[in-house]
């Protein structure tokens, strides 16, 4: 008998911290996990597993940072107002963050007075934070609910239709099958390309256009940025449409 067995990373939720997000450019409260890697068998995995590191997701952008539990003074067990939380996590947030957060302050009264360094290194920040998640996703094959629906009606319309056909036409029952094989395959293969563009458009643009929204950047900027970052082999230079970019900043 085939035994499916191995590693597997495991999450434990450990609480709630105060930090500085970076795509939020604010502080906000973080879910804080603890990430293990754990034996599996038929991905039933038994414990907490080896520490493989922590991790934290912003509860406004929802974008997944890596964390260090000992840089907190404590961890909330929950969620609490921002200012609260701040004060029991992580006290010293204004003094650590102190120049960060005056240079969010000047791009909120004074955009247009950043140096052009400063722009470009502000206006690529979250396109690099948001890399390794592009890179992932192209990494394999996904199935997302699109995709998932087109197979069920290839699926379908194997069954019925040369069912339909053998009622209708009996002798064209062979090549309606050849047919329906043919449609069903040419509908998944082209739903599972259009998944890429919907994952864009569905978890990267949105994020990036409310992350550099604040700096007003020109399309110049952007294909800047861009062919750096594909110069750089980040597949988010590639993969992103410049023109969806820049309407998902029109669309407040």
């Amino acid at each position: 008998m085939f035994v499916v067995w191995g590693r597997k990373l495991v999450y434990r939720k450990m609480g709630y911290i105060a930090d500085f997000c970076p795509i939020c450019r604010s502080p906000q409260q973080f879910e804080l996990k603890r990430i293990g890697s754990a034996s599996h068998v038929y991905y039933v995995s038994f414990g907490e597993g080896q520490l493989a590191g922590y991790e934290r997701t912003c509860g406004g952008c929802r974008i997944t940072f890596r964390a260090e539990p000992s840089a907190y003074a404590s961890i909330s067990k929950t969620p609490e107002p921002l200012a609260a939380l701040t004060t029991q996590t992580f006290p010293n947030l204004d003094i650590a963050y102190r120049d960060r957060l005056a240079l969010e302050e000047k791009v909120r009264r004074a955009p247009t007075s950043l140096s052009t360094d400063e722009r470009r290194a502000l206006i690529r920040s979250p396109f690099l934070l948001l890399s390794p998640k592009v890179e992932k996703r192209f990494a394999s094959t996904h199935i997302d609910k699109e995709v998932g629906v087109s197979m069920a009606a290839a699926v379908a319309a194997l069954i019925a239709g040369p069912a339909l056909t053998r009622a209708l036409a009996p002798d064209a029952s062979g090549m309606a099958a050849l047919v329906f094989i043919a449609l069903g395959v040419l509908l998944v293969v082209w739903q599972i390309f259009r998944s890429r563009r919907r994952f864009m458009m569905r978890q990267v643009v949105p994020v990036l256009a409310s992350a550099i929204r604040p700096l007003k950047p020109t399309e110049s900027e952007l294909k800047f940025v861009l062919a750096e970052l594909t110069q750089l082999k980040h597949k988010i230079g590639t993969k992103l449409k410049l023109a969806d970019l820049i309407s998902a900043q029109v669309c407040e």
